[in-house]
């Protein structure tokens, strides 16, 4: 099932266009996780800097759910921050005819529309408390009522909520509700662009052919891998979070040589004065990045070989050793609930390996996890260690079971 989703999820990232393998892959993650295996029931907010590409992903994760879960509406997209003080309810809910001065006819509102597709609420920080207020009864109930109606409708639109804004900052300082954003219970972060390096040269390289196929330039091949080079270290070095921003830099080059006339392909030097111009870029700036990158290469090379030996020592595999630093890497990463400390890091492993090994070993009782390390003592935990093990796992849960459950009768002496 996921692969059969994460394969539709490419196949939407190609029906809208997008353009970024490194933000593809990340997609073909996180929209099975956030939204169709959760058959597009829970809220979704839709994070990233303004021009990192939320309207295009919104785009395609109503493709996705689309395709995958048989949704026949239509994508609905608002900026808040159009919807001023009185035109939320109304726009969000509609309205019947008469229900206030200059409603002369029903609206449907947007959720009308929405029903059985996807309604995206854009700047959703620029709503004012009391429409948060509304936003959040409805998103609780997935209930509404048109301003000046009687009857009650219920809605199945997948909601997304976005914002280029950190929330969590607004809702310290008093800006934004809590409740509000604890309703999203998907959460999407989307990279700013210079954190997808890969994607820059791929943008770039669709951009530039892009213009050339305006411009009618069959014979235009794109930028030379120099250029690319470039780009991505001006764009990485400028620390540049906008799509749109890049595509703006590489239309104008594109347009600026053609009014002479446009290579076949844009070189480096063509492209240094206009990255100078708008990135600050130098070629200085690339000097340094292909020392960096030699620097990066020689490191992984001498890590590879490093590798090598500690698997060799231990008697390990390269991809168990591979998996083990990523479980790791995953439990470091999900410590949201105290200092990501040595200690603390160190603690968390040893006691999640337990648990991974308790749920290995498929025991039921302390006596079966004994005995699934052999049969003579010597090859088995003592029971004390077993009845340790026991709790750390089940943690509090362990104390509401029956004695029975609990522990086999022959550890009650181990607790005494």
């Amino acid at each position: 099932m996921a692969d059969s989703m994460q394969q539709t999820v490419m196949s939407a990232c190609d029906h809208v266009g997008l353009v970024g393998s490194e933000l593809r892959k990340m997609l073909a993650h996180e929209i099975p996780a956030k939204i169709l295996l959760r058959r597009g029931r829970d809220v979704v907010l839709l994070s990233g800097a303004t021009g990192a590409g939320k309207e295009r992903i919104a785009q395609v994760a109503h493709e996705a759910a689309r395709r995958t879960l048989g949704r026949k509406g239509e994508l609905v997209e608002v900026s808040c921050a159009n919807l001023g003080r009185g035109l939320f309810e109304s726009e969000l809910f509609g309205h019947r005819r008469g229900a206030y001065t200059g409603a002369d006819h029903d609206h449907d509102g947007l959720l009308g529309r929405a029903q059985g597709g996807t309604l995206v609420l854009d700047e959703v920080q620029s709503l004012a408390a009391e429409d948060q207020a509304r936003l959040l009864r409805f998103l609780g109930e997935r209930e509404y009522r048109s301003v000046g109606a009687s009857d009650t409708h219920v809605s199945d639109a997948l909601v997304i909520l976005a914002s280029n804004r950190d929330l969590r900052g607004l809702v310290g300082e008093g800006k934004f509700r809590r409740d509000l954003l604890d309703r999203a219970l998907a959460k999407i972060s989307v990279p700013s662009l210079y954190e997808r390096r890969r994607d820059i040269g791929e943008l770039s390289q669709a951009f530039a052919l892009e213009a050339a196929r305006e411009l009618g330039a069959e014979d235009f091949i794109g930028l030379t891998r120099r250029a690319l080079a470039d780009v991505e270290t001006a764009v990485v070095r400028a620390r540049e979070v906008s799509v749109r921003r890049l595509k703006e830099i590489i239309r104008d080059a594109v347009f600026a040589l053609a009014a002479d006339a446009l290579p076949e392909a844009i070189e480096s030097d063509m492209l240094l004065p206009i990255l100078e111009a708008e990135l600050a870029f130098q070629v200085a700036d690339r000097d340094l990045e292909d020392q960096r990158e030699l620097a990066a290469e020689y490191d992984l090379l001498i890590g590879r070989a490093r590798l090598t030996e500690i698997v060799h020592e231990h008697k390990v595999s390269k991809r168990t050793l591979d998996r083990l630093c990523g479980a790791i890497k995953t439990v470091i990463d999900e410590m949201h609930d105290q200092p990501r400390s040595y200690r603390n890091v160190v603690e968390r492993t040893n006691r999640l390996a337990k648990v991974a090994l308790w749920l290995v070993s498929g025991a039921a009782t302390q006596a079966e996890f004994r005995k699934f390390f052999g049969s003579l003592e010597a090859e088995m935990p003592t029971k004390s260690v077993a009845h340790q093990i026991y709790y750390e796992v089940f943690g509090d849960d362990a104390k509401g079971r029956t004695p029975a459950a609990r522990r086999d009768p022959s550890d009650a002496e181990d607790e005494l």
